[in-house]
């Protein structure tokens, strides 16, 4: 019996050191899985990477709609535009000006300078966006780091865009665009060291690398921002919002202020924060007042022309695209160099313009004029020949007609 004893003892031991050694394995614990993307965790200040444009998330609410339609009716021309078909020279002169202008404006924002124009048609035709070999560029992608635009490593690791929502938009709505365009941009910071979406959003914040605002220049939270670029539409119910102001602080570029060296982020989002007091106070009309949608009230009202005379008064329709944009650019060339625009950045730091009373020929007032006076033209010179159209009426056109084709209402 006591040998029997002493078997089942053991027995009951083993049993035991096995169930202890089994408790043991259960308990030990994995190191958490990094949920983080791993791909750009890695990314130093100055690096140049290549995504696509579904990698980069907006940290910004809105966008201007009529300045993607501007890059979109332009960059779309017409191939089988018959205007100019008994001329293949002026016909080639046409399409470079405007297909071929996608493929030198996607060059440059990729930081690889611009291109020369195509050859021949048939070239052009053979151009393709996805196909970088199909088209060339003057350089590789990359080399001139200072077109680049710019993106903050996330907590997450994922990349935010802080310069270039409305580039990536255009390009993504193309047809040889999309959301897995390649394109190429530099890196200004990396906070994957950050631990939570609040901790980032609030150095975001910080250093002035997000505008939590949407369409109607409303506060919102970071949760609030759109996760996709691009416009907001059924098949991208996750896009950017559209704020009209936005697209009128575009157009008002080499008019009313312009582009400063290295401009602080959201430059032209701080005008369009002071242009919507300016109209609160009642020191203009708000754009409510004028008619800038053509489905609304048709191209010809929208594109009524409008003038600054020399007194910085202004003449011709008082509704329409070009009336806004004059009032507007009036405003800000009234301001004083000091004047605060936002916060403690002045109209001088923001790149407004001096506007005078009876200017010289060739002074900035001068040149002001004149380029209002472009925004409204169409494509073809006097003499028949091809020209580029003014930035407002590809906008007005496109929004109403859609890409530039032969039977439709661009009027061919």
């Amino acid at each position: 019996m006591g040998s029997i004893a002493l078997a089942l003892s053991c027995m009951i031991g083993l049993t035991a050191c096995n169930d202890s050694n089994d408790s043991n394995d259960q308990n030990v614990v994995s190191p958490p899985t990094d949920s983080r993307d791993q791909r750009f965790l890695t990314a130093k200040v100055n690096d140049v990477i290549q995504v696509n444009i579904e990698d980069l998330k907006p940290t910004q609410g809105a966008i201007g709609y009529d300045q993607i339609y501007y890059k979109l009716g332009r960059w779309q021309g017409d191939v089988n535009r018959p205007t100019w078909q008994a001329s293949p020279e002026n016909q080639l002169v046409y399409l470079n000006k405007t297909i071929g202008k996608k493929f030198s404006d996607y060059c440059e924002a990729i930081g690889a300078k611009s291109r020369d124009d195509f050859k021949t048609i048939e070239a052009l035709q053979k151009a393709n966006l996805k196909q970088l070999d199909s088209f060339g560029c003057t350089e590789q992608p990359g080399t001139e780091v200072a077109d680049l635009k710019t993106v903050v490593v996330g907590y997450d690791g994922r990349l935010y865009l802080t310069d270039g929502h409305h580039t990536m938009s255009q390009l993504q709505e193309l047809p040889d665009g999309g959301a897995k365009l390649k394109v190429w941009v530099k890196v200004v910071a990396n906070e994957s060291n950050l631990k939570t979406a609040d901790e980032f959003w609030a150095k975001m914040q910080h250093t002035g690398r997000t505008w939590l605002r949407n369409g109607k220049n409303e506060s919102i939270t970071y949760q609030q921002l759109p996760k996709n670029l691009g416009l907001l539409s059924t098949s991208n119910p996750n896009g950017m919002q559209n704020n009209p102001y936005r697209s009128l602080v575009y157009f008002t570029r080499d008019i009313g202020y312009e582009k400063v060296a290295n401009a602080t982020d959201f430059t032209e989002f701080l005008w369009e924060d002071w242009f919507q007091k300016q109209s609160t106070q009642g020191l203009v009309q708000p754009l409510s007042f004028y008619h800038l949608d053509a489905k609304a009230y048709g191209a010809a009202d929208v594109l009524a022309s409008s003038a600054i005379k020399s007194d910085l008064t202004v003449s011709g329709s008082a509704t329409g695209y070009q009336a806004a944009v004059a009032n507007y650019s009036i405003l800000m060339g009234s301001t004083q160099p000091t004047d605060l625009i936002y916060k403690d950045l002045t109209a001088a730091d923001l790149g407004a313009l001096r506007l005078e009373k009876n200017a010289a020929k060739g002074s900035v007032t001068a040149n002001a004029i004149s380029n209002l006076d472009e925004l409204n033209r169409d494509e073809i010179k006097k003499d028949k020949s091809p020209r580029t159209g003014g930035s407002v009426w590809y906008a007005v056109n496109y929004n109403q007609c859609g890409k530039p084709q032969t039977g439709t209402c661009w009027g061919w």
